[in-house]
């Protein structure tokens, strides 16, 4: 056969084969470049929907209300599918059938966003006689028509636990505060507070902790906050006024929380004292405030020994009561799985171990019962959503526990997108963004110290532990969130100002920034360290400011569950 006709059936053969392998390794190329590509988009409208949440939240200081932070996070939610549609070529409508579940992780439990079934009963009023009466429904129309979106009911980190006649739950947060309610003793209790090891307390004869783990905690506090009242629109020619009950200037105001209420006070435009609530830029006046918060203006009276005396009082009612129950006394209630952490060790005992410690028994009981709840529950939600869905079968993937450490121990937003078709295969992913600026709980890395030098750090900063004469120049001390942009009446302004005449904010440390490698570890060397010392370094100053902001604060937090709280 000449040399040609080799050629020619190597051609015929050969090409068909090259034509094909280079369709299939282009259309393989193009999947993993679409995979990649909805899997930034994805991340990018997880954190546009966590941004919006921060935005709602931190310019509210009642952002924890139930009501409004079910609609801070259907706002979020929104946002999420704006984002995701406006990079994708999809609507909303389609995009709904491709995500099974948004969770949104708060500080004593969770939202799941998906499809749910509407109940309701076949009942209705008759108008002519005004007799409930029984009605027929088209079961197969209806049951259609009762599957919306929307988010499903709150659900607590909660456990129960049964010890011979005891039988109680124990709602679970985000750090060491728990709410107990059930029968204890022959009786039933409701009591929540924060749990610590009563042995760090050093306590006064007048029973008040002074001082905790060594550090020292402020009696007294100046807190004040800038602030720009809001006006509304008059007649044309008339002078515009606040919107308040009263006339004030814009300016700065001291404040303390009274009753999970931030209250302020100052002089109106008259000159006579007020004390007001102050939201979004409206100012509600106290026509009589009470002669305790009065008093507690003078004394500059603050949380910070309230709220380990109160978690003291708390911690050793806990220990004499529950102190000896343990993961064999666990109770479950939807699931036979059993929690993945085993402890044999007391999960509640207050007296041996440091339930703020991230090693001890409770803290690794509170991530068990965490993970177990959002996995339950998700895993519901996901089977649910298949049998009454027209996109491919949904599974719940196995998060990292990278992910699901971020996801004990902050408010997250968890995201899945499965089924969505990208060539010849499908996109299953999810993501999950941390939401480290918000007004749910407060962590060791959630206040910042303000400096005489018109700067904010972060409490483990090189420049506060190197430098003990710096310590000396800190001034205060407040939650991250009072540090973001607020909004009033269309204007942009910062709580915390250096000079109340120019209004220039604190601005952030170089080195909190830059050398984030090089600071030191804020559980270990700052929270944790009794010695005061770190490499050579004494920060006794820096411990006792750090600690009395950090309690102050958390103290400070409005709690939806709080049963008999600090009793």
């Amino acid at each position: 056969m000449k040399f040609q006709y080799l050629a020619v059936i190597f051609v015929i053969i050969i090409m068909p084969i090259a034509l094909v392998m280079n369709f299939y390794t282009q259309a393989q190329i193009d999947v993993i470049n679409k995979q990649t590509t909805y899997m930034a988009k994805l991340n990018d409208a997880t954190y546009d929907a966590v941004k919006a949440f921060q935005l709602n939240t931190t310019n509210s200081y009642y952002s924890s209300i139930s009501d409004s932070k079910i609609r801070d996070i259907e706002a979020s939610i929104n946002t999420f599918y704006n984002s995701l549609t406006s990079s994708i070529n999809y609507t909303k409508l389609e995009l709904q059938e491709y995500v099974p579940a948004i969770v949104y992780t708060l500080y004593d439990g969770y939202y799941i966003y998906g499809k749910r079934y509407n109940v309701y009963d076949n009942v209705e009023i008759n108008d002519s006689t005004g007799v409930v009466e029984q009605i027929e429904i088209d079961t197969q129309l209806n049951d259609v028509n009762r599957y919306e979106y929307g988010l499903k009911p709150f659900v607590y980190y909660s456990c129960r636990y049964k010890k011979g006649n005891d039988d109680f739950v124990v709602n679970f947060t985000l750090d060491n505060f728990i709410s107990i309610y059930g029968k204890i003793n022959g009786n039933y209790e409701s009591k929540s507070g924060y749990l610590i090891n009563i042995n760090d307390c050093t306590v006064n004869s007048s029973g008040v902790v002074t001082a905790y783990k060594d550090a020292n905690l402020s009696a007294t506090e100046n807190l004040s906050e800038y602030l720009i009242f809001a006006e509304k629109a008059t007649s044309e020619g008339e002078e515009s006024i606040p919107s308040s009950t009263s006339d004030f200037n814009n300016g700065e105001y001291i404040y303390i929380v009274y009753n999970s209420q931030k209250i302020y006070r100052g002089k109106d435009k008259g000159g006579e004292e007020r004390y007001f609530w102050f939201n979004q830029g409206e100012a509600t006046v106290l026509a009589a405030p009470a002669e305790e918060l009065v008093q507690a203006f003078e004394n500059k009276t603050q949380s910070a020994r309230q709220y380990y005396t109160d978690a003291y009082n708390f911690s050793i009612w806990v220990n004499n009561n529950i102190g000896s129950i343990g993961q064999i006394n666990i109770r479950l209630a939807n699931t036979a799985e059993p929690l993945e952490f085993i402890a044999t060790e007391p999960i509640f005992e207050t007296s041996n171990q440091d339930p703020e410690d991230p090693s001890s028994t409770f803290n690794q009981h509170r991530i068990a019962v965490i993970k177990n709840a959002i996995k339950t529950n998700l895993m519901a939600a996901i089977n649910s959503y298949n049998s009454n869905s027209s996109a491919t079968e949904f599974a719940l993937p196995e998060l990292s526990e990278e992910e699901w450490d971020k996801v004990v121990n902050n408010v997250c937003v968890i995201a899945f997108v499965q089924g969505l078709p990208i060539g010849g295969k499908y996109f299953n992913s999810y993501t999950v963004i941390p939401n480290d600026k918000n007004n749910e709980f407060v962590d060791v890395d959630s206040v910042y110290i303000l400096t005489s030098d018109g700067q904010y750090h972060m409490p483990n900063c090189p420049e506060l532990v190197e430098n003990t004469s710096y310590q000396d120049d800190i001034v205060g001390g407040y939650i991250n969130t009072s540090f973001s942009r607020q909004t009033s009446d269309g204007k942009y302004y910062y709580k915390h100002v250096q000079d109340r005449n120019v209004r220039s904010p604190y601005t952030a440390c170089y080195h909190c920034i830059v050398n984030a490698s090089e600071k030191y570890d804020l559980n270990d060397d700052i929270f944790l360290n009794e010695s005061n010392t770190i490499e050579g370094h004494n920060i006794k100053v820096l411990r006792d400011k750090f600690l009395t902001y950090l309690s102050r604060e958390k103290y400070n937090l409005y709690k939806t569950t709080s049963y008999g709280a600090n009793t």
